[in-house]
């Protein structure tokens, strides 16, 4: 018997028949009845497209553009609605490889495994998922595939959460609207005392945010604010190396980046944790 699968996708200024994996699950989602479909879309105009009409697919559009955590809670309300296994969490510009739908759909489940996650590449090389036990940067380690109690962290897009994990964080934390919301989650498992799978499939996502040269001064405001509220309410052991790493980034950034706002943002964040030491 198949898992019910649901795939939450959150669309931002995209067409959702323009993303990278449309063919896939246009194609998953017609063939399997155990196949679900959760589409949120903030952009600021709603949209069509055939799929929104298919009874196991479900679309809303928030023109609030609220960000990822209420929307995958609004996954997580329809997971339940239809009795669902497993919410995949999918981001627009991810590709899925040709199998991941159909293994994810006859895997087995494990109650002590809380989250599976695939290895996950941008622009050529491997981002997700990393060890986590120390603080996650540049030089952080890459786990094979297996199943670990080690603290792991991965990007959101491309995991998949078991219904009893869902039930058991209650829900998506909304002071993480869109960045460090992935670290946050993996923080949480840990907490929970859930092991970790790390599945032999390879997905490519299109991670901006690798490159501080390609970021706004908004989306930076995100990042570091999520940074900060992380480390300092969460995973407070590594709140000391947060900071100084804030202070190396300061540099790297004042060399490399040419908007002169992201390098002395960091450094205010610096100096304002400096203060409340």
């Amino acid at each position: 018997m198949e898992n019910k699968l649901v795939m939450t996708i959150v669309l931002y200024q995209s067409e959702f028949s323009k993303t990278p994996s449309y063919a896939y699950i246009k194609k998953v989602i017609s063939e399997k009845k155990s196949a679900y479909l959760f589409i949120y879309d903030n952009s600021q105009n709603a949209q069509d497209d055939e799929l929104f009409y298919l009874e196991n697919v479900c679309y809303v559009h928030d023109g609030a553009n609220p960000g990822l955590a209420k929307a995958y809670n609004a996954g997580g309300r329809y997971l339940r609605e239809v009795h669902g296994d497993l919410m995949l969490l999918l981001d627009q510009d991810t590709l899925l490889d040709e199998s991941y739908l159909e293994t994810l759909l006859g895997l087995p489940l494990d109650k002590g495994v809380g989250a599976y996650v695939p290895i996950v590449s941008s622009h050529g090389r491997q981002i997700s998922p990393v060890f986590s036990d120390k603080y996650v940067g540049r030089k952080s380690e890459f786990p094979k595939p297996g199943i670990y109690s080690e603290r792991l962290m991965s990007i959101n897009s491309g995991t998949v959460l078991p219904t009893a994990t869902l039930s058991s964080i209650g829900s998506f934390n909304l002071d993480f609207p869109l960045d460090f919301l992935d670290h946050w989650l993996f923080w949480k498992i840990h907490q929970l005392d859930k092991t970790i799978s790390v599945l032999d499939h390879h997905l490519v996502h299109d991670l901006s945010v690798l490159d501080y040269r390609a970021i706004n001064s908004k989306r930076y405001e995100s990042i570091i604010s999520g940074e900060t509220l992380f480390y300092k309410k969460y995973d407070q052991d590594k709140f000391y190396n947060h900071r100084k790493h804030l202070l190396l980034r300061t540099v790297k950034q004042f060399l490399r980046v040419k908007n002169r706002k992201i390098w002395r943002r960091t450094y205010l964040e610096y100096r304002s944790l400096m203060k409340g030491k």
